[in-house]
């Protein structure tokens, strides 16, 4: 193991030395292409030695550093790569099977890049693997070769700052977790070899820095360099604390750097939506833009005050006896604490569980199989299915304008409208409420923010597993603990977990919902749902789409033993890993430690 550490140290090393000697008389972003072109040629030509490598059957051990030797050579250009040609990137990086990202559902993304190679080499090589192997590794050499001469395609710009702060939130929240390393676990000495671009652009600032009398430069270059040290001498992932390596390091790092940014007169790219913006930490609450999701509509107190006496009126309901409230109850999260929500019959039940207010305006993809993208359009879904409120809000919008208080608070809301209550409106003031449910201040919030005594060693533990051993956080990205994908933060994934019918798990079948499926009909969408948010998961029992599981614990189990594949399921398309986590009993209670810190109710309007 100091063998393998002493290896990594020199290979980060030698990189990060080779890639800054570049003449002190260029402009910032005339250093960053330099840079970029070093890493770049140093990248097609550790390509080369894995192909070779692998031509000549050299032993695994061999392959397996010739492939880690090209990962961080990849890692050192990460940062320009994901920025400012994002189409390449998933050829790089993505995911070792067919994928779709949410933002572009007609691009289907085939294997390719550095995961597909990992699966062949990790944990084993055998040489029967040796076709697919340079297969793969000459389709990553020719397209690092084909950027490589057309190098005139990278062009930094005045986001170059915000591209860089991208990549420590993409550190925190994919790297230290495995996400893009989940057989080797190289994730560590990657992230070292990530920081040393950061390093360079922090570096190529200097002189506007100086310029411009901002404070903490010396400071930040000396948390890079302690960061990278800190990564590299805890070279191990299961016992790797997270917590520390966020808190001490990359905090005050994306602090300063999105105060230097601002202060350099760089804003933000608008062409480039994110739920959170690239000021702060990632885990400030004024990074977060609560309104990202409401195009040009505008949240007043007056529409707030009407969509929250509507959120309580049973005259929505055809019957006259449910409100919105009754599903979705305040005491229980705004969830109703069965394992299906009833019909609007008081006795049958709808297909799925009913899911948590909490953070719904924070999630582009809303219902559990992501069909809708407004929370106006949802509402009116809910107002017009009738197994859940009416026969649509038209219908509800007859009873409503009888009530003079009602035509007031709607006056009110919206001063510029037909006096003529519609039902577009009255959508319009229960999405208004339903925005201001935002969950964002619990102890796990205010320990990130420096109030250390809000969380106990048993908590942190806990969650250093969840973004580790346990490998919560690779799905359920931090700080939003749903699918919103770091470190763009707007979209959010759908995974397959193979979730039973039942929680019996000694004659296990497999839930007969199809999910996302039949909205977007590609094979590895069936059985697939959108990863929902944990923040408040104390709070949102029974859980699942389909509310089987009764108790955290059982959750955990089900993770623990590697979800429907793990428990026997014939589920061949599950995106969550088969294997088993082989957490201990203490591990599991330190686990559901960390995720009861995640609840916060104050944000009730």
């Amino acid at each position: 193991m100091q063998q393998k550490l002493r290896i990594i140290s020199l290979i980060v090393f030698t990189g990060l030395i080779s890639s800054f000697f570049i003449s002190p008389e260029l402009s910032p972003n005339e250093k960053i292409k330099a840079y970029y072109r070093t890493q770049l040629k140093l990248l097609s030509e550790k390509l080369l030695v894995l192909k070779a490598a692998a031509e000549h059957q050299k032993d695994e051990k061999t392959i397996q550093e010739a492939f880690l030797q090209a990962k961080l050579c990849y890692k050192r250009i990460e940062l320009f790569i994901e920025y400012y040609l994002e189409l390449d990137a998933p050829k790089f990086n993505g995911l070792p099977n067919k994928f779709i990202e949410e933002e572009d559902p007609d691009a289907l993304q085939e294997p390719q890049g550095f995961q597909v190679i990992e699966s062949f080499i990790y944990p084993h090589y055998h040489k029967d693997k040796e076709k697919g192997l340079l297969l793969y590794i000459n389709k990553l050499s020719a397209l690092a070769t084909g950027i490589k001469n057309n190098e005139p395609v990278f062009k930094p710009d005045d986001y170059i700052l915000t591209a860089t702060t991208e990549e420590l939130y993409r550190i925190i929240a994919l790297g230290i977790t495995g996400f893009d390393s989940p057989v080797a676990q190289t994730s560590l000495p990657e992230s070292a070899a990530a920081l040393t671009s950061v390093q360079f652009v922090v570096q190529s600032y200097q002189p506007a820095i100086i310029a411009k009398k901002i404070d903490g430069y010396a400071n930040a270059l000396q948390l890079l360099q302690s960061a990278r040290q800190f990564l590299l001498a805890h070279n191990n992932f299961n016992s790797f604390n997270r917590m520390e390596f966020i808190v001490r390091f990359m905090n005050p790092l994306c602090n300063w750097l999105g105060s230097t940014r601002e202060k350099l007169g760089y804003g933000e790219n608008p062409a480039r939506y994110t739920l959170i913006k690239k000021t702060a930490s990632l885990f400030s609450e004024k990074s977060l833009q609560r309104s990202i999701y409401m195009g040009d509509d505008t949240l007043t107190e007056a529409r707030i005050a009407l969509g929250k006496k509507l959120f309580y009126e049973p005259l929505l309901s055809v019957n006259g006896r449910r409100s919105c409230a009754g599903c979705h109850q305040p005491a229980k999260a705004f969830t109703d604490g069965l394992p299906k929500a009833m019909q609007l019959d008081e006795h049958s039940t709808l297909p799925r569980n009913t899911p948590t207010l909490w953070n719904a305006a924070l999630q582009k993809n809303l219902f559990y199989d992501s069909r809708q993208t407004s929370l106006d359009h949802l509402v009116m879904e809910v107002l017009g299915n009738d197994q859940e409120m009416n026969k649509g809000a038209v219908n509800a919008i007859e009873k409503i304008k009888q009530q003079n208080e009602y035509l007031l608070l709607y006056r009110k809301a919206y001063p510029f409208a037909d006096s003529t209550i519609t039902d577009k409106k009255i959508v319009n003031a229960l999405a208004m409420y339903v925005r201001t449910l935002v969950s964002y201040n619990s102890r796990f919030d205010n320990y990130m923010r420096g109030q250390a005594n809000k969380m106990t060693s048993v908590e942190i533990k806990g969650f250093n597993l969840f973004m580790g051993k346990a490998k919560c956080g690779t799905c359920h990205y931090a700080p939003l603990f749903n699918g919103t994908k770091p470190p763009v933060y707007y979209y959010q994934e759908s995974e397959v977990l193979g979730v039973p019918a039942s929680a019996d798990t000694l004659h296990p079948v497999i839930d007969n919902d199809p999910g996302r499926i039949t909205i977007l009909h590609l094979d590895f969408f069936d059985h697939a749902f959108k990863t929902p948010t944990l923040r408040n998961i104390a709070l949102t029992a029974p859980y699942m789409h389909n509310g089987i599981y009764k108790t955290l614990e059982e959750v955990i189990d089900f993770y623990n033993r590697g979800g429907g594949q793990g428990l026997g399921l014939a589920v061949p398309n599950q995106t969550l890993p088969p294997d088993k986590l082989g957490l201990t009993t203490t591990e599991k209670t330190a686990l559901k430690a960390f995720l009861l810190t995640l609840t916060d109710t104050s944000g009730v309007h």
